[in-house]
């Protein structure tokens, strides 16, 4: 009877590991899996197995896949608003929102984890301190965002823009030589 449980379990988190859209969960649940696998196999006679199947299946591969994970799955976005009025904050907060929803779709469709950090910090002092993927400088003329042009998730990014989201704000792409000339720094 408690072996029936056991198999029903493993099935059900086997589906709901195909089943999710984030791939960290899917690691967990994998983890999971493997887990009761160990369980099972103790049950079955088999403590070797079960010892190995804990050992390796459960900790190392679970380890190596959230370490690739990390290393590969967030998606850095630094934005700053540049106006100081408080009307035109109320104004850009809208556009602010309608921004990070597509960030967020597009982190979906790539299978990334969006991190969107509200910064005062100027362009230069963002290049020199920190690691991004996308820098967004938001005021009433407009949108600037910046990449890194070598970047995977960039060009994916402004191609997103492009061809599957029809933008009602007005976005400027700029490179680091015209930064200052661009937003006023």
């Amino acid at each position: 009877m408690i072996l029936d449980i056991f198999y029903i379990t493993l099935i059900i988190f086997a589906i709901i590991a195909i089943q999710t859209n984030v791939l960290r969960n899917a690691v967990i649940y994998l983890s999971v899996f493997s887990l009761l696998c160990s369980v099972v196999y103790l049950f079955h006679g088999a403590p070797d197995v079960a010892i190995a199947e804990a050992v390796i299946g459960c900790t190392l591969s679970t380890i190596l896949y959230l370490v690739a994970l990390k290393k590969y799955s967030i998606f850095t976005v630094y934005y700053r608003c540049l106006s100081n009025d408080l009307d035109e904050i109320t104004m850009l907060k809208t556009e602010k929102n309608h921004m990070k929803s597509v960030l967020t779709k597009f982190a979906r469709t790539q299978e990334l984890q969006l991190d969107m950090i509200n910064t005062t910090s100027n362009f230069k002092q963002i290049i020199a301190s920190t690691s991004y993927d996308v820098i967004i400088f938001h005021s009433n003329k407009g949108i600037w965002i910046h990449g890194l042009k070598n970047s995977y998730q960039y060009n994916e990014l402004i191609r997103y823009f492009y061809e599957e989201i029809d933008l009602t704000i007005h976005t400027h792409y700029i490179d680091e030589g015209d930064i200052n000339s661009a937003i006023g720094e």
